[in-house]
């Protein structure tokens, strides 16, 4: 996962954790002012929180250094055999379902944006009992956009004109639309999270009530104003951006308008606020501390094909987590000398990630033996990085595979007297050749740069799995790699459309390329073939 996707959900994960805080503390009462406050800075501090940085602080504490340790995000090889790389994968496709919502939600904004200029431009800019607005001649809702007041007086008497302009101008010099475009770019930022609608919705139902408590403090009858925006209720507002004198949930507005005031001793709750934010940025950084403990191995994905020998292999790095020990020095048993688990800095190889990455995928091999029988899994290496910088006693820590007890899922394909026995020896073996090429490959290391704890150059333990995989497995058939096997374990006389083939020239044959196979045993192979017959015939007919 890359830095911009976990960006990308903390801040979403923050927005959510915000707007249950406000449902749960903040919701009911009358501070109106301070909950716009809450609701804006919650937008804020989402966006910054995992851009603050206090690793150094957390770094200092020996608890939270040795908790956050146990995790450490390593690189994972990952060898495939015969995989081919598609467009349309699942990252792929919800990137383009993101950007799809994004683009009709931002097309919206600007249609909205037009029909307000287009607003402006019809209008004729009047003075209305002292204050300018945009008069318009339609039957339209009465709203406001930053300093602009639309309204068509002909459709209010001067006493409803004056409750009109006092709740709009509200809105005007208090910034509110500063607040409605805020929201309307969480929403379209974030269509898919449903926390950012409905503190959108929140943020707009705020400013109404903040623009009615002003008409109200300006001296106006609270009845006769309710009433009023009763009389209004039925008509749709034309401009959804616009801060509305009528706007639903209208029984909220008047409830809230006819609720006792929340007595200010309970200001107090809002400073709860202060810990969910320092937790928020605290779990931020705990994550950037194993990353710098670990020298922030990229999470960029790659992937290089490479020709070898008798299969095509790709090899794709991707991310896996792996618990440490925590960061205490000790004896190798071995030699004697002091061994880290963890160093302040980590040993690099020669040339950073990529070139470590580079020379892995360029010298890791499949064993053939294992594609054969169809093993697959992550073998875990941790070797030392001694104080030269040179790769020593590297083993096999742990070996996650696929192998199985049961014959019928171990995907032989075949004739003669293959036994269960035989082939879970084989899978045995074949983890063994899998174990056996990961410490060739690591061994096969050229030197690294070495750790350093107090500015002294020190031997650090490392840790790297590799994984194997075969995408031809038993759910995918038509791509994978045919096994087949005599009586006595010696392999067949391959014969493709008449031609005799080799083994490996057999492994290439793709199985949705096959028309039919046919085997010859005993007498009637050696009747046909003679004596290179004697373990068998297959013969292979391809589709024409």
């Amino acid at each position: 996962m890359n830095d911009a996707l976990i960006y990308f959900l903390k801040v979403n994960i923050a927005i959510a954790l915000f707007y249950l805080f406000y449902r749960l503390f903040f919701a009911g009462d009358t501070f109106w002012k301070t909950r716009r406050y809450y609701l804006l800075f919650s937008v804020f501090i989402s966006f910054a929180y995992p851009l603050l940085s206090i690793e150094n602080w957390l770094e200092s504490q020996e608890t939270v250094r040795a908790i956050v340790v146990n995790y450490a995000i390593l690189p994972e090889i990952t060898v495939t055999a015969g995989q081919q790389t598609s467009f349309f994968n699942f990252e792929n496709v919800a990137l383009a379902v993101y950007g799809l919502g994004v683009f009709v939600l931002f097309v919206r904004l600007l249609v909205q944006l037009a029909s307000i200029l287009r607003f402006g431009l019809q209008g004729k800019r009047q003075v209305i009992q002292g204050i300018s607005v945009i008069v318009l001649e339609k039957e339209i809702t009465p709203f406001s956009f930053f300093n602009l007041v639309f309204l068509n007086p002909a459709l209010h008497n001067e006493h409803e004109t004056r409750e009109i302009l006092a709740h709009e101008l509200t809105h005007v010099r208090q910034g509110h639309s500063l607040d409605v475009m805020t929201g309307e770019l969480l929403s379209i930022l974030f269509w898919f999270n449903p926390a950012t609608w409905l503190l959108k919705r929140e943020i707009r139902q705020n400013l109404e009530f903040l623009a009615d408590d002003k008409v109200i403090e300006s001296g106006f009858d609270s009845k006769i104003y309710q009433y009023h925006l009763l009389q209004l209720s039925y008509q749709t507002p034309e401009v959804k951006l616009g801060n509305k004198f009528n706007v639903s949930p209208l029984k909220k507005r008047i409830i809230m308008m006819n609720q006792q005031k929340t007595s200010k001793a309970r200001l107090l709750k809002y400073a709860l606020i202060v810990p969910l934010a320092l937790a928020l940025v605290i779990s931020s950084n705990a994550q950037t501390v194993v990353n710098k403990a670990k020298k922030a191995l990229s999470s960029t994905k790659e992937v290089v094909t490479e020709k070898k020998s008798e299969v095509d292999q790709t090899t794709k790095i991707t991310k896996t987590t792996v618990k440490f020990t925590a960061p205490v020095m000790k004896k190798d048993e071995k030699t004697g000398e002091k061994v880290y688990d963890m160093a302040e800095k980590m040993p690099q190889y020669q040339g950073g990630e990529s070139e470590l990455m580079k020379f892995i995928s360029q010298n890791v091999k499949y064993p053939i033996k294992a594609q054969e029988n169809n093993v697959m899994g992550v073998i875990v290496v941790r070797f030392i990085v001694n104080k030269e910088g040179r790769v020593e006693q590297a083993e096999i820590i742990k070996a996650t595979t696929n192998k199985s007890t049961n014959l019928k899922e171990l995907n032989v394909v075949g004739y003669g007297n293959t036994t269960e026995k035989t082939a879970i020896e084989e899978q045995n073996a074949s983890v063994k050749l899998l174990e056996q090429e990961a410490l060739r490959v690591v061994n096969a290391m050229p030197q690294w740069t070495p750790g350093e704890q107090n500015g002294e150059k020190v031997s650090v333990y490392y840790i790297l799995p590799i994984s194997f995989k075969l995408e031809g497995d038993s759910k995918n058939k038509d791509k994978e790699i045919l096994n087949i096997r005599s009586a006595n374990g010696e392999k067949p006389l391959y014969i493709l459309d008449g031609k005799e083939i080799t083994e490996s020239e057999f492994k290439a044959i793709m199985a949705d390329n096959i028309q039919s196979i046919n085997v010859l045993k005993n007498e009637s192979a050696t009747k046909v073939y003679g004596d290179k017959g004697k373990n068998g015939v297959v013969q292979i007919t391809t589709k024409k």
